[in-house]
């Protein structure tokens, strides 16, 4: 899951039940969603069934999901999946919220950020999609669940449920400028302690910072899991471990060895300006990183340079307004995307990480031109995800803002800390 500025408020959905199309169609004994609902699963769709995607993706992700669209009607001609761009996440967010004014509007699936969707999936307004994955029907059942990296099979869960289809996700790697590495004789850091000592280095050596990160929050949640605590209700925001991590950048800031991306919002101008030498950041950013380095320096990329890294990205969520029937093309729909073949071209077509093993130990993508895929297997090997829980994204939206006050020198990491600590625990309250 990303923690960008995108991913701001929870949308509280209402439900409403569609009337059933009259399409007739075999049916499981399973319900295919929580909250009391009675439907049973549709196996076989045997008439004609529209459904609709609300997405924000642009350019080449665009065009990758309308050829994926295109392949999968073209294999199920009784499917029409009508494809909706939303323009951006923010615009797609504040959409759906308008939307649960009328229900009966509501897309059939919507792409979305897991935090978005917190108390409409625990009220059993969103569809649970084991009974549809596990199913024993053959035209239903996902064909290997367990090939999905097990960190985005922990992003899409509540309470031991599977409410979300993996998606266009990624994970933060280390971006570096090889040349000037390879100039000054350094090796690629894997460690924190690696990065900040090879940041002091190069700061003496060309006057600029080492390495920043493009997400403060991330940083944050990803050090303290790193440090073996969990981002969540109970932890002690000014604790010492939470006071090492705010250090630690702080640390680097202050020396002039590290740097933020201030309101440029991410650390890839910098980087193809040679005004730092490394960043964190996310995998799906290498076309920026690739233009940017053109022509000037050989850019390299890493694993992030700790044990665990965390998941990013959204999934596709299915709404409990659709009838049966356009749950299950829905879910076949989904199934397609999240098949090999389809995450072979989803990859190579937009930067996103495929989201199966085989995937991204296949050939075709490893061979693919692109710097991410031979280092992926390792910058995945430890993919976490946040417990989703009420209040988790505005408890990392307070962290990012106390340690942007703390960055930029308005305020001292303990009081910082101190001042953060009621603030932080009443989130988890709300």
């Amino acid at each position: 899951m990303t923690l960008h500025g995108n991913m701001r408020a929870k949308a509280v959905l209402t439900a409403l039940m569609a009337g059933v199309l009259a399409l007739s169609g075999c049916g499981s004994t399973n319900a295919a969603s929580d909250g009391g609902q009675s439907d049973k699963i549709v196996s076989d769709i045997k008439g004609n069934v529209e459904i609709t995607f609300w997405h924000g993706m642009t350019g080449n992700q665009e065009k990758t999901l309308q050829s994926l669209t295109d392949t999968f009607m073209k294999q199920n001609p009784n499917i029409k999946v009508t494809l909706q761009n939303q323009s951006s996440y923010s615009d797609l967010q504040q959409k759906l919220t308008a939307t649960m004014q009328s229900p009966k509007d509501l897309p059939t699936i919507t792409q979305a950020y897991p935090s978005w969707l917190v108390d409409a999936i625990s009220d059993g307004q969103v569809v649970n999609l084991d009974p549809y994955i596990t199913s024993k029907d053959g035209n239903l059942a996902f064909d290997n669940w367990d090939d999905v990296l097990p960190g985005l099979r922990d992003g899409v869960k509540i309470d031991g449920k599977t409410y979300g289809m993996p998606f266009n996700k990624s994970t933060e790697v280390l971006w570096y400028n090889k040349t000037m590495l390879d100039e000054l004789g350094l090796k690629v850091p894997t460690t924190y302690d690696e990065l900040a000592e090879t940041s002091k280095k190069i700061e003496s050596a060309k006057g600029i910072p080492g390495a920043g990160f493009d997400s403060l929050s991330n940083y944050y949640i990803t050090y303290m899991k790193n440090e073996g605590v969990t981002f969540g209700k109970g932890l002690d925001v000014a604790g010492e471990k939470s006071a090492k991590a705010f250090d630690y950048y702080d640390k680097g800031v202050k020396d002039g060895y590290f740097r933020i991306a201030g309101t440029d919002k991410y650390m890839s101008g910098s980087f193809s300006n040679q005004k730092v030498a490394m960043y964190v950041g996310s995998n799906a950013g290498e076309s920026f990183v690739k233009k940017g380095a053109e022509g000037k320096f050989e850019y390299g990329v890493a694993p992030y340079p700790a044990k665990h890294t965390m998941q990013q990205g959204t999934d596709i969520y299915m709404f409990s307004s659709a009838s049966p029937e356009q749950r299950t093309a829905a879910y076949l729909y989904e199934k397609f995307l999240t098949s090999k073949d389809s995450q072979i071209e989803w990859a190579v077509g937009t930067g996103y990480i495929p989201v199966r093993k085989s995937a991204i130990a296949d050939a075709k993508y490893a061979n693919s031109g692109s710097a991410i895929a031979p280092i992926l297997a390792d910058a995945t090997k430890n993919l976490f995800t946040i417990p989703l829980t009420p209040g988790m994204q505005q408890a990392s939206d307070d962290v990012q803002k106390s340690l942007e006050n703390v960055l930029s020198g308005a305020g001292d990491v303990k009081s910082s800390l101190s001042t953060l600590k009621p603030t932080f625990d009443s989130d988890w309250e709300q």
